[in-house]
């Protein structure tokens, strides 16, 4: 099942990709294919992807709230005190135990396969500002599970993701609601309207099941005594 990521941020973090090249090869291809999938292509590899390098390089607290802009830190700690329907430990997030099956897919597709769609990692990182005390706490365990699961954690991109989800880093400010202040909101229902919500989980309930069959196969009998090491 596609979702339409090139995931060329896995390669690209690990050396494998040059930016440059990649745009080359996209130049090469402009005239046959769709101008507008490579435009938006370039706008994250080239734009998206500078913006996080500069920002990370040059702004020390790049992984804490002192680095958001004084207008998304006034207007998250105004709102860290609202009542949360849910609240969850980082234990519970890390498992996937929330009462929403769509993060819970999320996070079990970035555990079992080290990534998940653009898209999901936003939506996964804002209810995570949802579900806990705050926004210190938000952006602590959105972090921690970014560098532990994804294949391109600890990345330039990654810190900025969760910095753009939950402190508006790189963005404007939206209508205030509760929580989140004026931060850009997101929602279950406004998924449903970008791409097939059930497909998704599916899929990843496909995925999942597949590999932990895997890894139960390759794990040795129980009956089996492991090679004595000379």
């Amino acid at each position: 099942m596609c979702f339409g990521s090139s995931e060329a941020a896995l390669f690209m973090s690990s050396g494998f990709f040059l930016s440059y090249i990649m745009c080359l090869v996209l130049y090469n291809l402009i005239l046959t294919a769709c101008v507008k999938a490579i435009d938006a292509f370039l706008e994250e590899l080239i734009v998206r992807r500078e913006l996080a390098d500069n920002f990370c390089f040059y702004q020390l607290h790049y992984d804490s709230l002192q680095g958001a802009w004084e207008w998304a830190r006034k207007t998250l700690l105004d709102h860290a005190a609202d009542k949360r329907e849910h609240t969850y430990s980082k234990e519970q997030l890390e498992k996937a135990q929330t009462a929403d099956p769509l993060w819970n897919a999320s996070q079990l597709e970035m555990v079992h396969n080290g990534k998940m769609h653009g898209f999901m990692r936003m939506y996964w990182a804002k209810k995570i500002l949802e579900w806990t005390s705050g926004p210190e706490e938000a952006l602590e365990i959105s972090i921690y599970l970014n560098n532990k699961y994804e294949l391109d954690g600890r990345d330039p991109s990654g810190y900025v993701g969760c910095m753009w989800s939950i402190c508006g880093v790189h963005d404007q400010g939206w209508r205030e609601r509760p929580v989140f202040g004026k931060i850009r909101y997101m929602n279950y229902a406004g998924c449903k309207r970008k791409f097939d919500v059930d497909g998704y989980i599916a899929y990843v309930k496909k995925l999942v099941g597949e590999m932990r069959k895997r890894k139960a196969e390759d794990l040795p009998s129980q009956n089996e005594k492991a090679p004595r090491r000379l």
